[in-house]
């Protein structure tokens, strides 16, 4: 049964420097165990050109009750749509269902408190592992983009309702969103669509949570809506480039 059909997130603009791309943020809210309803529904949002995707099928695993080794079952992670990293909060809380590192986010294999793989056929997905923080640093991809998708699962569904996704300094808070201010419940799923308002090359995307609450991600898909274009080999020298040559010039203005 669908819980609750798309919605566009209410975003807040963060008054940041980071702040990069316009962004807007469509979610579908599912009940636990209506996945094939929501791959349906993927199918139809990313009618769009692929640039890259990963389902963590290629990592290996840490079993429930186990240890990771960061780089290999633990952030940090380079995978096919970039660097993954954790931030564990200020508390660091573990609301029970964390493993060791506990201030990393795990490559899992088995279903774990709610949170589960959404690959059909196979099984692994990046538990967050209770932290409060994961992040994507999308980079290092052939060509620009500007369509981002995933699964989430077992969103805040425990403690205080505060969930929220980051695009490049806009905030998403999700929670606005919740039916009748409720709070999901154990093992939902989100299906979840961001579109940015100019093809891009790199951005960030947050999943900010409540210490001591965690979520499952899989599936992340990175597109375009247009033909793609190749990042130039030479965008990264000239954007050093130009870096340099105003650090020399604030430098000649001080000096005279």
């Amino acid at each position: 049964m669908t819980k609750l059909k798309t919605f566009t997130a209410i975003a807040a603009l963060l008054a940041s420097s980071s702040v990069v791309h316009a962004a807007t943020l469509d979610w579908t809210y599912y009940a636990a165990g209506d996945l094939a309803t929501a791959k349906t529904d993927r199918a139809l949002i990313d009618d769009n050109f692929l640039i890259a995707f990963e389902d963590f099928e290629s990592f290996s695993t840490v079993p429930n009750g186990g240890t990771g080794v960061s780089g290999s079952t633990a952030t940090p992670l380079d995978t096919n749509v970039g660097q993954f990293t954790t931030d564990d909060g200020a508390n660091n809380t573990c609301g029970g269902s964390c493993d060791t590192p506990e201030d990393e986010s795990l490559v899992r294999s088995t279903s774990n408190f709610g949170r589960y793989d959404t690959t059909t056929g196979t099984g692994n997905w990046l538990d967050s592992n209770d932290n409060s923080q994961l992040s994507l640093s999308v980079d290092n991809l052939t060509k620009q983009f500007d369509r981002i998708s995933f699964f989430l699962t077992d969103v805040d569904d425990v403690g205080p309702k505060t969930f929220s996704i980051t695009v490049d300094g806009t905030a998403f808070d999700l929670t606005l969103d919740y039916p009748e201010g409720g709070a999901p419940d154990n093992g939902d799923l989100f299906l979840v669509s961001i579109g940015l308002h100019e093809l891009a090359s790199t951005a960030v995307v947050d999943f900010n949570i409540d210490d001591g609450d965690g979520f499952g991600i899989d599936d992340f898909r990175i597109g375009s809506s247009v033909n793609p274009i190749p990042v130039p080999a030479s965008l990264p020298l000239l954007a050093a480039g130009l870096g340099a040559m105003g650090w020399a010039a604030r430098r000649r203005k001080r000096a005279s």
